[in-house]
This record gives C-alpha cells, structure tokens and sequence, in this order.
C-alpha cells in the first residue's frame, strides 16, 4: 500500500489561534476524502445512470446551514458549490426542487433533486422509487453537488455562476440530460 503525505492548506494550518469548529470539520472532510482515496473509493455517477466523478471530490458542507426547507437547501447548495446566492439563483433552484420532489416529506430522503446513481455506484443510503434516499441531509446535498460538478451539467453551473437570470438557469436544466422528460419544456422561474 502506498504511503501518502499531505499538508494542510494554509487557512488550516496553526497561525497562533485555536481551530474553529469549522477548521475542525474541514480537516475532518480532508482526511476522510484521503482515505476513500487510499481505499479506492468507488465513482460517484451523474443523475441518472451515467460514469462519473470521484466520490472523493464531495464539497464540505458548512455547519449552521438550513437543510430541512427548501430555501435553505436551495441556499446551501449553491454555498456548497460557491455559486452566487442570488433572487434568481435561488428562485431556479426552488423551482428545480418542486418539479422533481425529492427530498421532502417522501421516499426520497433528503434528496430535493432526486439524483439517482448508476449501479454498483456506492452511494450512501438506499434505493427509493425514482430516486435515491441518503441517510442526512448534508450527505444528500454534498452527493448531489457531486452531480451537478460531474461534467454532464456544465450548462447549468454556467448559468447559475452567471446568476443574473432563474429562466436562463432553467432553460440550461432543460437542455441538460438531469430529466430524460425535460420537464415539457415548462420549467420557469424569476427573480
């Protein structure tokens, strides 16, 4: 087995201050990514079915964030992703979470977009109707940050790092291939 040796970033490294529980949490972050890496951590797949990107590249999840409404998971996927927190971001991604479901109050578990992986992918959680089901909410959020970053939806993050306009983030979800319906070609939002 090979020996792997890794510095911290700066912003982590001692500076004459204790280490806030933030500190904390992304040291911890760090050193469970390496070793699902040295473990040979299996891939992360894209919406629906699809090779994707490395499990091991999951975002952290910053403590204090609102998961358990549909703004503030809207809010905390784009921090997670460090997308703009704009009216129209948020607005689209509201939008996104109502025509897909997930996440609220039914089978699919902390899954407001109802990403889904491919076979053998690994996943935390477990197989619910049309969607996946994680065990928490911050999982379900850095899994499904792991999508949209997997190369499939670069159209989509385009818009949303434009954030000046929810039907632009719309139209680029529409285009994209995260629902094979397209949702009719009646996903809208404003801001």
């Amino acid at each position: 087995m090979a020996s792997y040796t890794y510095r911290l970033p700066r912003r982590y490294r001692y500076r004459g201050r204790r280490a806030s529980s933030r500190d904390k949490a992304a040291i911890a972050v760090v050193v469970a990514v390496l070793a699902a890496g040295a473990a040979g951590g299996k891939a992360a797949s894209p919406h629906h079915g699809r090779a994707g990107a490395a499990a091991a590249g999951l975002p952290f999840i910053g403590g204090g964030t609102s998961l358990d409404t549909h703004a503030g998971w809207a809010r905390a996927l784009l921090a997670a992703d460090r997308l703009p927190q704009t009216t129209c971001n948020v607005s689209a991604v509201l939008e996104w979470e109502a025509r897909e479901g997930g996440g609220f109050g039914n089978q699919a578990h902390y899954n407001p977009l109802n990403v889904n992986p491919g076979p053998g992918a690994g996943w935390p959680g477990y197989s619910a109707t049309g969607a996946w089901a994680f065990p928490d909410a911050a999982t379900g959020l850095r899994y499904t940050v792991s999508t949209l970053n997997n190369g499939y939806y670069g159209g989509i993050l385009a818009a949303l790092r434009r954030g000046n306009s929810a039907q632009a983030v719309c139209n680029a979800i529409m285009a994209s291939p995260w629902a094979a319906s397209r949702y009719g070609g009646t996903l809208t939002a404003s801001c």
